[in-house]
């Protein structure tokens, strides 16, 4: 299949977006991030709103004519090092506008300085006081790339504690799987752009400090699937992460629940984050906005 265009922008702006992680400290490599992000601005008139869930601080984003009384809570990629709610603001524009509901951004903590299972924590604590809040068959979860790891995470501890859990879960690239055991890595490493066995392994070293990889609230891959809401996953045909989607959501096919799974043909890692220049990422966040409004009822 031919690479579009507008697919080689997006490949290029990933590539050129950061710079030399050798020598660039966290902090650099945070800002380049939020501002390859920031680029596309949020339409005129729309503007995020600060708030706190459970301890968490959290940006409240609300398309034109989206409810206000239905939300999805959608946990910013960024490998638990990078990524924060303001960053991912236009992403969550764009899934607000394709499902009909305001999304919620936590700015849970970010490793190094805040070491596993902080993130795990903070998910839990946001998730839980927005399903208090707006209760649970108003609420949707989801996450990308590590926020999908800790979106799942998050839904293990909730389901183990005896809490309501939300009406379901969409997964964009999620990282599932700090040991990096599936076949996809060693088919695409070196091929995706965005995501190798190396960086998974940095990654892990900068949130687990040492921590087994293997935890099921670390790689939620090996967790107990069972009496999980209905799940979505999206994720690139050619990502090394693709096989962390194919296998949780059969694994969660296994344990009763359901779980689907959709391929974007040569898509590169969370690619609805550019879908004010890819056609197949609005393509993607109508999929996720209609799995919402489908289990949310709208």
């Amino acid at each position: 299949m031919a690479k579009t265009e507008a697919l080689a922008r997006v490949e290029k702006m990933y590539i050129d977006g950061f710079p030399d992680p050798a020598t660039a400290t966290v902090d650099d490599l945070r800002a380049a991030y939020d501002a390859l992000l920031l680029q596309f601005p949020l339409p005129e008139g729309i503007e995020p709103v600060a708030g706190e869930a459970g301890g968490v601080p959290i940006l409240f984003v609300t398309a034109e004519g989206a409810a206000r009384d239905k939300v999805l809570v959608w946990f910013h990629g960024g490998g638990y090092v990078l990524g924060s709610a303001k960053g991912f603001q236009e992403l969550g524009h764009t899934l607000s506008r394709a499902a009909g509901v305001t999304v919620v951004l936590p700015d849970y903590r970010r490793a190094p300085e805040n070491k596993f299972p902080a993130a795990v924590d903070d998910g839990v604590a946001a998730l839980s006081a927005l399903v208090a809040e707006y209760g649970a068959a108003n609420v949707v979860v989801g996450g990308d790339s590590a926020g999908g790891g800790l979106t799942l995470a998050a839904l293990t501890v909730m389901r183990d504690k005896g809490e309501s859990l939300p009406a379901a879960a969409v997964f964009i690239s999620p990282l599932l799987d700090f040991t990096a055991s599936g076949e996809s890595v060693d088919l695409f490493d070196g091929k995706d752009i965005a995501v190798s066995r190396g960086s998974i392994a940095n990654l892990g070293e900068g949130y687990l400090q040492g921590h087994d990889p293997k935890d099921p609230l670390a790689s939620p891959l090996f967790a107990d699937h069972r009496d999980l809401p209905p799940a979505l996953f999206l994720v690139g045909s050619g990502e090394v992460l693709r096989d962390d989607s194919r296998r949780a959501a059969a694994s969660i096919s296994e344990q009763g629940g359901f779980a689907s799974v959709s391929l974007y043909d040569d898509m590169v890692h969370v690619w609805p984050l550019f879908s004010s220049i890819l056609p197949e990422g609005i393509q993607a966040a109508d999929e996720a906005g209609s799995f919402v409004r489908k289990n949310l009822e709208l």
